[in-house]
């Protein structure tokens, strides 16, 4: 089953923002030409094309409360700035942001291919994974900027206020299928007292430079290199989120994959059947794991960081069949099923390290 997250859409009319014209031709780029623009599926809106000035650019416009937006926009330009021709950590040159507006703006990686696209037509080979696990090993040996070092709000997910509740502006803006998402959640008592635990857990982890959202579309893969993008939630926080999210994506590949013809077999056939999809799929965490320890040896000193990786896949199995539910009336018996492995997961995260790939490298 193809899950591809990197999607081309229309944009939003340029005439209906005219800030982002603005934006970029205050910062002496030029306007994006009107004949060819594109924009990717996100929680933001974006524009992607070629200013009249010859720059290929890449344009997002962060949403959300005006004091996030404001510290989204100013952690993206820290960590541009702190990675900005690092050796090893690719990330897509920052050309500007503006706080006020939420805009920031890339160089465009023309024709650059995604991690969910590659990892969708089985071309996210090893060399790749074990990329992938060099630059976020290398990025957790890294001094955090300020404005990341000194940020103590509470990382986007787990959203603990909400796993008993739901607060009544999202209750009435959610979808049938992320009503059932949270629903799930809010009749399993366990499940919630072990993603409380997990949080916990956390607290007392060293914290390190982290990127907060790993999924395998933030990365793009252009001219031979593969980049690793979208800096805004960036934290000093515990290593193991960026771990886990990245087992967690392969982990989840795994369950879906085993859609065939069949679209409702039992909770049962499909964990089984997902065991045996993602051993194909596991080397790629095995690879990701030994770069990361490569680039990042002092982990082996922090022996609980496996388990509480192992928590946070399960999280993110979670949080994509939450994320999966938006827009849709009903969520699918496979991304149900998804869900169960990610709850045996954070029940007993220590029991499924090696099985997720992460086990000790000497």
């Amino acid at each position: 089953m193809a899950v591809r997250e990197r999607l081309t859409l229309e944009p939003v009319p340029l005439e209906q923002v005219p800030e982002v014209t603005r934006f970029l031709t205050e910062l002496g780029l030029g306007a994006l030409r009107q004949d060819a623009i594109t924009a990717f599926f996100g929680r933001n809106d974006s524009w992607a094309g070629v200013t009249d000035a010859g720059v290929p650019v890449f344009v997002k416009k962060t949403l959300g409360e005006a004091d996030l937006v404001r510290l989204r926009v100013e952690r993206t330009r820290a960590m541009s700035a702190l990675l900005d021709g690092h050796q090893v950590i690719n990330a897509p040159r920052f050309l500007g942001g503006d706080a006020e507006s939420g805009l920031v703006a890339f160089t465009l990686l023309q024709d650059a291919r995604s991690g969910a696209d590659l990892a969708s037509d089985d071309d996210f080979t090893w060399e790749l994974a074990r990329s992938a696990g060099l630059q976020i090993g290398t990025l957790h040996t890294l001094q955090a900027p300020p404005v990341v070092a000194q940020d103590t709000s509470p990382p986007p997910v787990p959203p603990l206020g909400r796993l008993s509740a739901l607060p009544l502006s999202v209750y009435a803006a959610a979808s049938g299928a992320e009503l059932e998402a949270w629903a799930i959640l809010h009749n399993d008592p366990a499940i919630v007292e072990a993603i409380g635990d997990l949080a916990r857990w956390e607290r007392s982890a060293p914290r390190v430079p982290v990127h907060c959202d790993i999924r395998l579309d933030q990365f793009l893969h252009h001219d031979d290199t593969l980049y690793l993008t979208d800096w805004e939630e960036a934290r000093a926080a515990d290593a193991a989120r960026d771990v886990g999210a990245f087992a967690g994506e392969w982990l989840y590949r795994g369950v879906l994959g085993m859609a065939g013809g069949d679209d409702t077999p039992n909770e049962r056939e499909v964990v089984a059947n997902g065991t045996r999809r993602f051993e194909a799929l596991r080397p790629c965490v095995e690879s990701f794991w030994s770069g990361y320890l490569q680039a990042r040896p002092a982990a082996r000193s922090d022996r609980e960081l496996v388990a509480r990786a192992a928590g946070f896949a399960g999280w993110h199995l979670i949080d994509r069949l939450i994320v999966a539910g938006h827009r849709r009336g009903r969520l699918s018996p496979l991304e149900r099923a998804a869900a169960g492995v990610g709850r045996r997961l954070l029940l007993d995260p220590a029991a499924f390290t090696t099985i997720l790939g992460l086990g000790d490298e000497r």
